[in-house]
């Protein structure tokens, strides 16, 4: 068999398959930029709402599920829309959301504020005992490693004492 002549793949001239005014072209740079082009334009489209405070007082007139994604588009009066994700929040995201709308929701849920404030102090306790049993631990673990541990703590306790400091 003899050799493939340059621009034939296949039994096909390559030169072909590219437009004729444009020898070579970079379609997969040209789709990076068109996709971008488009995004940029989505993230700007007509009423997208940026921050929650332009629609406080409008009523949601339609939540529409978006086929295979975890995304609702919530429909506001006036064509104004947002985008929001029915993921749960993180722990920390939830408390912190609890908290900030506390003045708000705490009126109609008074019981189980106090119920998460209980919640809290114990947690605060248990963060402080723990963090207790892990400096006890160490200094356990560590005095025949450091024969002078227990002197040095001794002597910061008595100057703890001395000085009136607690913290």
């Amino acid at each position: 068999m003899g050799r493939i002549p340059d621009g034939v793949r296949n039994g096909v001239e390559i030169r072909r398959l590219w437009p004729k005014h444009e020898p070579f072209v970079m379609y997969i740079e040209k789709k990076w930029k068109t996709n971008l082009e488009k995004v940029s334009f989505a993230k700007a489209f007509p009423g997208l709402i940026r921050q929650w405070e332009d629609v406080v007082g409008q009523s949601v007139q339609a939540i529409v599920p978006v086929e295979g994604k975890t995304v609702l588009v919530l429909i506001f009066e006036g064509g104004k829309f947002a985008f929001i994700s029915p993921m749960e929040p993180q722990p920390a995201e939830l408390l912190a959301g609890l908290a900030a709308a506390r003045p708000y929701l705490e009126p109609y849920h008074q019981g189980a504020y106090a119920t998460l404030d209980r919640f809290s102090q114990d947690d605060r306790e248990m963060q402080r005992m723990a963090r207790l049993e892990n400096i006890v631990g160490a200094i356990r673990n560590n005095l025949s490693q450091i024969p002078e541990l227990k002197e040095t703590l001794r002597k910061l306790l008595e100057e703890l004492d001395r000085s009136g400091e607690t913290s």
